[in-house]
């Protein structure tokens, strides 16, 4: 026991000196403009511009979790089968909290790599898409690289994979996306 004490001390301490030297945005704020192409399914055909604020609350060396805001314009239409294949106006405008848990890995010189995933709980102003709530979750996960071109600032691309849903077991008329986003980075 005494043993597993002594090596659970050395690697908080390994932890803690690591995350400290690695710790560059420590009060990091991102933006994010994001394009996701809406996919046929469900005949759900749903694009969703997106600008993602986001805040860094802490950093452990390895995953950062960051808080923030999302604001989106969905513009398409559903055609589902059940009403005979009639195109249903799915537009709508929406703006919920979000959250980040982002993986980020210094690959060469000023270039990370990385991983994101966000959700976000959105507020719809009206039913969104067709048949559905006025209120949802936008899931994203994805791949990001990302170029630090001064102490303090950085750009980066992200592909990512996402998901809306309603939330519900029996009547979820959710969709998928995929597409990319830009993000610029500051730090204080």
């Amino acid at each position: 026991m005494k043993k597993f004490l002594l090596i659970l001390v050395l690697c908080l301490c390994v932890s803690i000196t690591a995350s400290a030297e690695e710790k560059i945005f420590d009060d990091a704020n991102e933006i994010q403009l994001e394009y996701l192409l809406g996919n046929s399914f469900n005949q759900r055909h749903v694009n969703n511009y997106n600008v993602h604020y986001f805040q860094k609350v802490t950093d452990n060396g390895v995953i950062s979790y960051w808080r923030g805001l999302t604001f989106t314009r969905a513009v398409g239409y559903t055609n589902p089968k059940k009403d005979g294949g009639v195109h249903h106006d799915s537009n709508g405008v929406g703006l919920g909290p979000a959250f980040m848990l982002r993986w980020d890995k210094k690959v060469s010189g000023k270039f990370h790599a990385g991983a994101d995933f966000t959700g976000s709980f959105m507020f719809y102003n009206k039913a969104h898409p067709y048949d559905g709530r006025a209120y949802g979750f936008l899931w994203r996960l994805g791949p990001r690289l990302s170029w630090q071109f001064r102490e303090q600032d950085s750009i980066s691309i992200n592909y990512s994979i996402s998901h809306f849903s309603n939330g519900m077991r029996r009547h979820n008329p959710g969709y998928n996306t995929l597409g990319f986003s830009l993000g610029y980075t500051h730090s204080f």
